[in-house]
């Protein structure tokens, strides 16, 4: 038997000579000590004050140097201020330098030296509302190259009152800028400049709608924000300064008018943020407390918690209403379906409006006007589409979903998808696609091009709300991006012209046609279970039609201007549940009737009480209401009325962030709606089944 003997690995301290070790222990310990000292060297930071100019809790520049002293201290970091621009030992030790003052942007030829050996080291700038002011001309020009902009005396203008905030990249790839990152839009009081002189290498995070007009448009009662103009309001500028020896950044937040803004928990974290960045930090979040970074995603005066929204929402007495799924397990939902085992198919389309063809080419180098795109790149974009088709299901088995699996992701701007054989055909234009052969993870291996050439040019009237027929046809509206030649899917075969109203397909690929047409933007169907095929299209100012004769019919002996269809109901009276003062959220057309008018839900019986066989079912996102009526037989076709209460409303939202998308009846019973919370997404799925089920 073999016997092994310990091998004995001699020690750092016997191989050295005793002060040899000594020395090279010291030399350890005190690099340790360095290090450790480093890493919890507070941030320093020096807050420019100055006395107050305005009226009551307007301009608390004092207020602020005394209370946020305070504040920064206690959550760690060390705080110098003055009412007065800092002394060179004073902001020789700051990292930051905070300043919300009326005259803090007049700096004087004493104070520039200062400033400069500051940023040439690379020293922090926030900037503050009045701070972004340089009151003496001589001084607009200098504090526009230290801050990436300035206000401009006679030019520059403000607006007191009502504002909404608007960050400008919280939905792009990544999140943006990590300052704003998962911040959401929100309303507050305080006070917007424009017409600053603002340098094309600022990076803009937030914007604000202002009053002014377009030529020969009238101005909004009161000076009111309108909806032809936008400009930045929070912005971040970094650079070299000539001299430096490494970059400085600035951040300017216009918001700061009024001291209650400091008192809201989402406008701190921003602050809080800012102040890290602008300090080179890496962790953003180190000194903002939990309830500000929950505050971010749901703010005061912006979106609610997905689970809150129902106390947001009036709903028919005879109905519940229940919270099937929402963010962040789902993003962005248009188009859902139920398969067999019971789990719920959504389409999600993060990419939606813009999609991979980009922001648009005449906001190049002014990005932040298009909030429309996950990437900021102008003009068509080679990248693998975020848009997806996901399963939901309920671990706990109470029909909240808590679980997702991905069945395949790439998609760009996906509209909607019906099951067939073992996947989904996806209608995502200019393409129809068959999505299938899933793998032993459950993903789709294959993508099959049926279609290709459907319109394009405007992404919110597309081919859209793909329905099975009873005839083995699946059935689509279609807005009015309409398309001369649309083919299969290797171009080898045109079948025309494919327009606004309804279209049907076959699922082998072999045939798509017009089926009804009707100008407008159609965003809405079903088809019946006695086979009628009823659509929604508001934009032309009639509201429900029914297909009577098929275009292949009527292409064999039209007579006159004979239609396709029957209009069922006209676009009437709306009747929302609150009014809005700001006008980027007024209707622009149709006034005060179905302006955008999506989903066709039709509801044929056998779950709920016989008072609501025969309901139509709508959504106007833009006063925010779900829509019903009942339908009455009339002939080969309908008529309707109304129920009395709520004036033909199933759901009115008491928050301009609920905006219902899309409709569909589903079995056993229950009427699914799609949610969509203004930014950052807030998107939700609820189900709506009267109360006696």
């Amino acid at each position: 038997m073999a016997s092994y003997v310990p091998l004995r690995i001699p020690s750092i301290r016997s191989m050295l000579p005793f002060p040899t070790m000594n020395r090279l222990l010291s030399l350890l310990g005190v690099f340790f000590v360095f290090l450790f000292t480093a890493q919890a060297e507070p941030l320093h930071v020096f807050i420019r004050g100055g006395v107050k100019t305005h009226g009551p809790n307007a301009h608390e520049h004092e207020r602020f140097l005394h209370d946020w002293t305070k504040l920064l201290t206690e959550r760690g970091m060390e705080v110098d201020g003055a009412m007065q621009f800092p002394t060179a030992e004073q902001l020789e030790k700051a990292d930051v330098m905070v300043m919300y003052a009326q005259d803090a942007g007049n700096i004087t030829p004493e104070q520039r030296p200062i400033l400069e050996t500051f940023i040439q080291r690379g020293g922090g700038l926030v900037i503050i509302h009045t701070a972004s002011v340089a009151t003496k001309p001589e001084t607009s020009a200098y504090w526009k190259s230290i801050i990436g902009g300035s206000w401009v005396q006679g030019k520059t203008k403000w607006k007191e009152g009502p504002m909404n905030l608007y960050y400008v990249e919280n939905e792009r790839i990544g999140g943006g800028h990590p300052i704003t990152k998962g911040a959401a839009n929100f309303r507050l009081d305080d006070e917007i400049y424009y017409d600053m002189d603002i340098s094309p290498d600022v990076r803009v995070l937030a914007t604000a709608y202002t009053p002014k007009v377009k030529d020969g448009k009238k101005e909004a009662p009161g000076g009111k924000a309108n909806v032809y103009d936008i400009q930045p309001q929070m912005w971040v500028y970094e650079r070299t300064a000539e001299g430096g020896t490494k970059p400085y950044r600035a951040f300017v937040s216009i918001p700061g008018h009024l001291y209650s803004t400091f008192e809201l928990p989402q406008y701190r974290a921003i602050l809080m943020r800012g102040i890290s960045w602008a300090a080179h930090h890496e962790n953003l979040d180190e000194y903002c407390k939990p309830e500000e970074l929950a505050s971010l995603t749901y703010p005061p005066g912006g979106p609610s918690h997905p689970a809150q929204e129902r106390a947001q929402l009036e709903v028919h007495p005879d109905f519940n209403m229940t919270l099937v799924a929402s963010e962040p397990l789902i993003n962005k939902p248009i188009c859902l379906n139920w398969d067999p085992a019971g789990r719920l198919w959504i389409a999600e389309s993060p990419e939606y409006p813009n999609g991979k063809r980009g922001m648009r080419p005449d906001y190049r180098n002014q990005e932040w006007k298009d909030h429309g795109g996950l990437d900021p790149d102008p003009g068509k974009q080679v990248r693998e589409g975020h848009d997806k088709i996901s399963i939901l299901t309920s671990s706990k088995g109470d029909g909240v979903m808590d679980k997702k699996e991905v069945f395949y992701e790439g998609l760009d701007l996906v509209t909607s998808f019906v099951f067939y054989q073992d996947g989904v055909i996806v209608t995502q234009a200019p393409d129809i696609l068959f999505i299938h052969d899933p793998g032993p993870d459950g993903k789709a291996r294959k993508v099959e091009k049926l279609y290709t050439g459907l319109g394009i040019h405007d992404t919110h009237a597309v081919i859209n709300n793909a329905r099975w027929g009873w005839d083995g046809w699946i059935y689509c509206t279609h807005g009015y991006s309409s398309s001369e030649h649309v083919t299969n899917g290797d171009g080898s075969k045109d079948f025309g012209v494919i327009g606004s109203g309804v279209v049907r397909f076959k699922p082998d690929g072999s045939k798509i046609e017009q089926y009804s047409s009707k100008g407008g933007n159609t965003w809405g169907l079903q088809i019946t279970a006695d086979n009628r095929v009823m659509w929604t299209q508001p934009t032309s100012g009639q509201l429900l039609m029914q297909t009577i004769l098929p275009e292949n019919i009527l292409a064999r002996g039209k007579i006159g201007n004979t239609n396709s269809y029957n209009v069922v109901i006209n676009s009437d009276k709306v009747y929302p549940a609150m009014s809005w003062d700001q006008l980027p959220y007024v209707q622009i057309d149709w006034v005060g009737s179905f302006t955008a008018a999506a989903g066709c839900a039709i509801y044929d019986g056998g779950a709920w009480p016989t008072l609501w066989n025969g309901s139509y079912f709508c959504t106007e996102p833009t006063v925010n209401i779900v829509h019903q009526r009942f339908l009455d037989p009339k002939g080969s076709s309908y008529t309707w009325h109304k129920q009395p209460r709520p004036r033909g409303n199933g759901i009115r939202a008491q928050q301009g962030h609920v905006v219902p998308s899309d409709r569909s009846a589903h079995r056993p019973g229950w009427c699914a709606l799609r949610s969509r919370l203004l930014q950052p997404g807030g998107d939700s799925q609820r189900h709506a089944r009267p109360r006696s089920q």
